[in-house]
């Protein structure tokens, strides 16, 4: 942080002429009582926040390589193991990383146990490498303890990752959120979740205005990638959490009263008009997930959408393989995009994108005991058409006065 000062220049009191004697110690006189008073008017000023790209990398390589890196890498280290024992030796390398990630905790151990083994045997130091590698991976997702959090972790984060992008912002409704009553949810998920990571999870601001936050994630995203896992340990405190939730049905909330924030859309780049975003709508597949928000409602008093604006500048360049795959891989919550980013460090954002998130008015959500499936319809036909209403109002400020939205 840059440190604070203030700097008088002595040639602007009075004439840059010589002047008189009286003229001069007039002047010297106007400076012996000013420089006082600029000293504690500097010194009762905040630090100014100093914008620096440089910091706002190393934010984001603290960030995104724990997020994205270790499926490549458990992969990778099984396949180390297996592979000098040729075609057998990979597929069953495969078959122990399909066991790790969809198998039950206690088999886990066994197919370990089972990668050391086939090293052992191949007598390779690669291989035993790889083995072991695979193995720490996942006692970090089986171990029953947790790290404990890391405030420098958060605010270092909170203070720089901004600084990465040309501009971010928060914006609209800010003063409808409900500290410890709303469901917030953010719309585009695009790749990685760059708007709600820069303006909600790491966002000083937001924080401020829901005092308590329970960010809902993927399941298999908070239990069985190892570096998200310890990300989201070294990430909370008493006011915010990183929690896996399955539809709706919270896990973790516990004293977490708080705000539930998630992102139940994906958007799509490929095969769209230009200046079109758009949305996935969850709606139509689990109705009993909007029921259960009904078992949330002596926490929940209000749900309001979030909008990513400036996103069509692209955080990345994704290609989805076919929409109608990519919608049913979203409704499992597999999304189904390949992405590239910045081409100096493609898994991360490009620097020039625009990330700017608009918060949407709340809406009421009424006690209805027994909800129908009527009830469920129109409450989530009342939350599309705000997030419809948030577009079409914002999009201009935004700079895309002619974009659609897309509702899929």
């Amino acid at each position: 942080m840059a440190s604070k000062a203030l700097v008088v220049d002595s040639s602007h009191f009075g004439s840059s002429r010589p002047g008189s004697a009286e003229e001069n110690r007039i002047r010297r006189l106007a400076l012996h009582f000013a420089r006082p008073l600029v000293a504690a008017t500097a010194a009762a000023l905040p630090d100014a926040h100093v914008k620096s790209w440089t910091k706002g990398l190393i934010a984001h390589l603290i960030l995104v390589p724990p997020w994205v890196f270790p499926p490549g890498m458990l992969l990778g280290s099984l396949l180390t193991a297996g592979a000098p024992f040729g075609a057998k030796g990979i597929l069953a390398s495969l078959g122990v990383g399909t066991g790790l990630m969809a198998g039950p905790k206690t088999l886990r151990p066994v197919l370990c146990a089972f990668v050391m083994l086939l090293a052992a045997r191949a007598k390779k130091g690669v291989a035993m490498a790889g083995a072991i590698f695979a193995s720490f991976l996942t006692w970090l997702v089986t171990r029953s303890g947790t790290i404990s959090p890391q405030p420098w972790y958060f605010n270092f984060i909170s203070t720089w990752i901004k600084d990465f992008y040309t501009e971010t912002g928060l914006r609209g409704a800010l003063h409808d959120i409900r500290p410890a009553k709303s469901f917030l949810g953010f719309h585009p998920h695009g790749c990685l979740c760059a708007g709600f990571t820069i303006n909600g999870t790491y966002n000083p601001d937001f924080m401020r205005a829901a005092t308590r936050v329970a960010w809902l994630c993927d399941n298999n995203l908070r239990h069985k990638n190892p570096g998200f896992q310890l990300m989201s340990e070294a990430y909370q405190a008493e006011d915010r959490a990183i929690e896996a939730c399955v539809g709706l049905a919270v896990l973790g909330l516990g004293s977490y009263t708080a705000d539930a924030s998630m992102y139940p859309a994906m958007d799509f780049s490929s095969g769209l008009p230009p200046d079109t975003m758009a949305v996935l709508d969850m709606g139509g597949i689990d109705p009993d997930k909007w029921q259960r928000l009904r078992e949330l409602q002596d926490t929940v008093a209000a749900v309001a959408p979030l909008l990513e604006g400036g996103r069509m500048d692209g955080t990345y360049s994704s290609e989805v393989s076919a929409k109608s795959m990519a919608k049913e891989k979203g409704e499992n919550n597999v999304p189904a995009v390949m992405f590239f980013g910045w081409p100096l460090l493609p898994f991360l954002p490009r620097p020039q994108s625009r990330i700017i998130t608009y918060v949407g008015p709340g809406i009421d959500l009424p006690q209805i005991p027994s909800p129908s499936n009527e009830d469920v319809d129109h409450w989530h036909k009342v939350y599309m058409e705000g997030l419809q209403k948030l577009f079409d109002e914002n999009k201009a400020e935004a700079g895309y006065p002619d974009a659609q939205l897309e509702i899929l």
